[in-house]
């Protein structure tokens, strides 16, 4: 099986942790290489439980193979700082992808990785959104160089979370987190409201 996260982590150099850092205003490079770690994490095993979910898994799929190419990882650095914006816009729409991934519990996942990175909650909550495109962009390359279909793309995708549980600094943090019962509440209007005063 391939690992998703060694993937993740061969795009996360120190010049585009540089960027982020800048970005989200953070001052420790360690603190927001630590918590991109444990994001891709978090995403890659919701969009492994979307994918394996009747329901959801070929919305997942079709907005992959639509929006999410891989494309974004040829100049990355560029596409960070806004040099380089892709003609389809839903390819870095990260505020979509993480509500669509996460729904109400992206405040308790903010949360989750400020306790593993020291980052501030709407810093990681941020993090976050600038981040979900390129870990769509992993996955969506690597299922258009494979030609994966859904069962292909939902076995790499668990295949990459059973490799990756072991060597997270999260451990299975995550995974409790979206076991989770959504409970409707309003708090993610709030860490929303509060990473937009951020940018």
């Amino acid at each position: 099986m391939a690992n998703l996260m060694n993937e993740f982590q061969r795009y996360l150099t120190d010049d585009v942790v540089v960027q982020l850092t800048r970005q989200i205003g953070a001052k420790d490079p360690n603190q927001v290489k630590k918590a991109s770690y444990g994001i891709a994490e978090l995403l890659l095993n919701a969009m492994s439980n979307s994918a394996t979910n009747q329901q959801t898994g070929s919305g997942l799929f079709d907005a992959i193979k639509r929006d999410h190419d891989g494309g974004i990882l040829g100049n990355l650095l560029g596409t960070l700082r806004g040099q380089n914006q892709p003609s389809n816009n839903k390819t870095t729409d990260g505020e979509g992808i993480v509500n669509h991934l996460l729904g109400n519990k992206q405040l308790e996942a903010a949360q989750a990785i400020g306790q593993i990175s020291g980052l501030h909650i709407f810093k990681a909550g941020n993090l976050m959104q600038i981040l979900a495109p390129i870990v769509m962009g992993v996955v969506g390359q690597k299922q258009k160089s494979n030609g994966l279909d859904l069962g292909g793309l939902a076995n790499i995708l668990l295949g990459g979370n059973n490799q990756q549980s072991s060597q997270s600094p999260a451990g299975g943090l995550f995974g409790k987190l979206l076991d989770m019962d959504g409970d409707g509440n309003m708090m993610d209007d709030l860490l929303n409201i509060g990473m937009k005063m951020l940018k």
